[in-house]
């Protein structure tokens, strides 16, 4: 085991389990999940009979604290539910044994406890904190990321991103269907799409405008006497330091859609499109007009495990295991302070839904 990267998971429900796999099928990479630590028994014993199934010895613990002090593990993945991330991100950031970290969008519920989390991470220079924002990998975005970077539609304008797709899965003592566990939908969910309309643009955000409501789910569902408090849909503009705009349109009653993600991303020299599951990518330029679209299948032949999130998640622990293999050569690809800015958006977004104004990234900074 002395040249394998041995990996810890905190948190083994759905999304932790699928980082077991995930580093499974990328054990001829040399890496093995040595440990777990989960507080829920069911949990822990579906991760043993998985690390059983795929021949990994695993030492089991019901706290992130007792595997910190293990020294077993040189990697973390924090992929416990959402407000427990602030409080583990701080322990592993002050306590003396050195770990790799790739936490689990979103970075925290909080803009305020991401902001802690981002300072006290100063003064670790010694451990790389990666956030899981991994639809930067799916083959169609990550394409799509590519044209644009390329130059090849200009300046870019305008992002819309559509996400019509099923209900939240049930979670662990359905701990996600409350905005004081989750940062509300629009940080749970659509940091990934904040994250990417940032990244199209090419710089920070300065201010948002949102609708959404509780239209259709989890209105007749009750937990310890309480209902649900998340939105089930959204529409969502974003204003850019550049001028660029993006809109977010959401909608978790739309099973009925043949693609979950649309993005939409125009330049003032042309479009790109990306369809997720489709995998489809379609770009052109203005003065070629319609006849000149090119249309190719994304595809990316390293992944060797699709998971949840076509094959995303797979593309992400392969980079950012060569980041860790880098030796601080390298910085993370998706930082704390990505992580930060995304959360930011949602939490600007939520905002705006409940006073029904425009919302500005710096009012929510100074939270």
């Amino acid at each position: 085991m002395a040249d394998i990267v041995k990996y810890g998971i905190i948190g083994v429900g759905m999304m932790g389990r699928e980082h077991v796999i995930n580093l499974y099928h990328m054990r001829t990479e040399g890496v093995a999940v040595v440990a777990v630590a989960d507080p829920h028994l069911p949990s822990q014993e579906q991760a043993k009979n998985l690390a059983k199934s795929f021949n990994w010895p695993l030492k089991v613990f019901s706290g992130h604290k007792e595997m910190l002090d293990s020294g077993l593990c040189d990697v973390l993945v924090v992929s416990s539910p959402n407000m427990t991330h602030c409080e583990i991100l701080m322990d592993i950031i002050s306590h003396p044994n050195s770990h790799h970290v790739l936490v689990e969008k979103p970075l925290c519920t909080t803009v305020a406890d991401c902001r802690k989390v981002v300072e006290a991470a100063k003064m670790r220079p010694d451990i790389l904190l990666q956030v899981g924002l991994e639809y930067r990998y799916m083959p169609p975005v990550a394409k799509l990321i590519d044209i644009v970077k390329g130059g090849n539609l200009g300046r870019v304008k305008m992002v819309a991103i559509r996400e019509h797709r099923f209900p939240f899965l049930v979670k662990v003592n359905n701990w996600n269907r409350f905005n004081c566990n989750t940062g509300g939908t629009l940080v749970e969910k659509c940091c990934h799409f904040f994250d990417l309309m940032r990244l199209f643009a090419g710089t920070n955000p300065v201010r948002v405008m949102a609708s959404g409501a509780i239209d259709v789910n989890h209105k007749d569902e009750t937990y310890d006497g309480k209902v649900p408090d998340i939105i089930d849909n959204a529409y969502v503009i974003v204003e850019f330091k550049n001028g660029s705009r993006g809109i977010l349109d959401l909608c978790m009653f739309a099973e009925g859609s043949e693609n979950e993600q649309e993005i939409s991303v125009v330049g003032d020299i042309g479009k790109g499109e990306a369809f997720v599951p489709e995998s489809i990518v379609r770009w052109g330029i203005r003065v070629e007009g319609r006849d000149g679209v090119k249309t190719i299948k994304a595809e990316d032949n390293r992944i060797k495990f699709e998971g949840l999130h076509h094959g995303s998640s797979y593309l992400e622990h392969l980079q950012f295991l060569s980041t860790i293999r880098a030796k601080g050569t390298r910085a993370p690809s998706v930082d704390l302070y990505d992580g930060l800015v995304s959360v930011a958006v949602g939490v600007a977004a939520q905002l705006s839904i409940e006073k029904g104004r425009v919302v500005t990234i710096e009012e929510v900074m100074r939270e």
